[in-house]
């Protein structure tokens, strides 16, 4: 963590585009997973992450950031804010649909049915609820890492994660 924050002061300090890229390389899976549950097509993700990072640069290049981690996720909840609403889409979109469909999940998945199940289940979360699950258990952060990304305390995210876990297991139900 400490590198992190050695490597964003590089960036904001001597436009160090050596450390940005860097920090590109850690956070470029987790930014991505993060987008991918939230737009329609993977196409959309791409785009949307590489727009994350090229935001990310100029902030960071004029900007002093503190909290790598947090910074990142903003960015990446600015973008896809700005994609729905420059497509001015008001209804949430059947990401599990689109995600389900996937070549490269199917791919992964061990067992494709569960996989569906589960990716069924997690698109009628709340979408306070899909982004810790996903935080927590697919980029593995942790709860302070996520209270930084979120931007609210660790006892609230505690709290959201557990209800976002039991509303997950009321659905198996």
């Amino acid at each position: 963590m400490h590198r992190h924050k050695f490597l964003l002061f590089r960036v904001y300090r001597f436009q160090d585009s050596e450390a940005y890229g860097e920090l590109y390389d850690v956070f470029f899976e987790r930014i991505r997973r993060f987008i991918y549950f939230k737009l329609p097509t993977r196409e959309d993700v791409d785009e949307a992450t590489n727009e994350v990072f090229l935001r990310g640069w100029e902030y960071a290049t004029s900007s002093k950031v503190d909290k790598v981690n947090a910074f990142f996720y903003r960015v990446a909840r600015n973008v896809i804010a700005d994609f729905y609403r420059e497509r001015k889409q008001t209804e949430s979109i059947d990401v599990a649909q689109e995600i389900a469909s996937s070549v490269d999940i199917e791919k992964e998945a061990s067992d494709h049915e569960e996989q569906k199940e589960l990716l069924k289940r997690l698109s009628k979360l709340k979408e306070e609820y899909r982004e810790v699950l996903v935080m927590r258990y697919l980029n593995e952060m942790s709860i302070r890492e996520i209270s930084e990304a979120i931007e609210k305390n660790q006892a609230n995210v505690r709290v959201i994660l557990h209800r976002a876990k039991k509303a997950l297991e009321e659905q198996k139900s």
